[in-house]
């Protein structure tokens, strides 16, 4: 078996529309969840999940950064399979991901139990043939074209991304717009965004400088990693309310509270580094706006 596949960038032709980045993007964010199906259904090795789930990640982020150019119904027919396997598909990784921050001990038993029933669910679904047919037709829908009426896929790459990547900032600015990053909702919603305006960087990167390009992703990329830790934080968080009811045995509370303390100090510790990088990215220019005519 191959190992697991992580994301390709795909090759453009030279002069690429917009059209045909879109069904390049898609193709290969299908071709990685394929490539690591198998790996992940067999169980053997938990990254051939992760890299499936980051190639639906970047099938409904390719949908939704190409949204101006794509019928609305058929975009969300594509879309609606990938969201509804995502619960499955990720319920089995967080489980995986918190099982190894615990020692030995009763907690960790039992939510090595958990751990493994969530991972039979996911091989199941992986196994089945909703999975399949969920393959199937995006390939299908893919290639048929999916362009609504009045859009202009031969559209040039640069200027459809333009007021594309624009919308995208503007959303990210708003969400957090006076935050408190204690906020542990709030913050949830800054990391969708951030996640949504730096696949649309990777899908745009050709038509930009790739000077300008990596220092706005440098900074996306530090936030990433930052909110990707503390959701993880928060994951952990839920999934000890699950695994220790009221009632536990007094070893197991007094466990769950030295993890809970555990997890705030760390929380604290990342709300430190986000701030800075937050006000950093914030006063950037942006790679795709023109500079005005003066400063040339």
């Amino acid at each position: 078996m191959q190992p697991p596949r992580k994301w390709r960038k795909p090759v453009f032709p030279e002069r690429v529309t917009a059209g045909v980045a879109f069904v390049v993007i898609a193709s290969a964010a299908l071709e990685q969840i394929g490539a690591n199906a198998a790996g992940a259904a067999a169980g053997r090795d938990p990254e051939y999940l992760h890299q499936l789930r980051v190639g639906v990640r970047r099938l409904r982020s390719a949908l939704r950064a190409f949204r101006p150019l794509l019928r609305r119904r058929r975009a969300a027919e594509i879309e609606r399979p990938w969201q509804g396997m995502m619960q499955t598909l990720g319920d089995a990784r967080d489980w995986d991901v918190f099982v190894k921050t615990l020692s030995s001990g009763p907690l960790l038993l039992e939510a090595a139990k958990r751990r493994d029933a969530s991972q039979r669910r996911a091989r199941a679904l992986l196994n089945s043939e909703a999975f399949g047919r969920a393959r199937g037709m995006t390939l299908a829908q893919i290639h048929r074209g999916l362009w609504r009426r009045g859009a202009d896929p031969a559209q040039a790459l640069a200027s459809f991304a333009r007021p594309a990547l624009e919308k995208l900032h503007r959303g990210l600015r708003e969400s957090a717009e006076g935050i408190d990053w204690r906020n542990a909702e709030r913050r949830h919603r800054v990391r969708i965004r951030v996640k949504r305006i730096r696949y649309a960087c990777d899908f745009f990167a050709p038509a930009f400088s790739a000077r300008r390009l990596g220092a706005y992703l440098e900074g996306l990329r530090g936030m990433q990693d930052i909110l990707g830790e503390m959701n993880d934080i928060e994951v952990q968080r839920v999934l000890l309310r699950r695994l220790v009811p009221r009632r536990s045995p007094l070893g197991i509370v007094r466990t769950e509270a030295v993890l809970r303390a555990a997890l705030a100090v760390r929380e604290h510790e990342l709300i430190g580094e986000l701030e800075p990088a937050w006000r950093a990215f914030e006063t950037g220019r942006p790679f795709w706006r023109r500079p005005a005519a003066g400063r040339r």
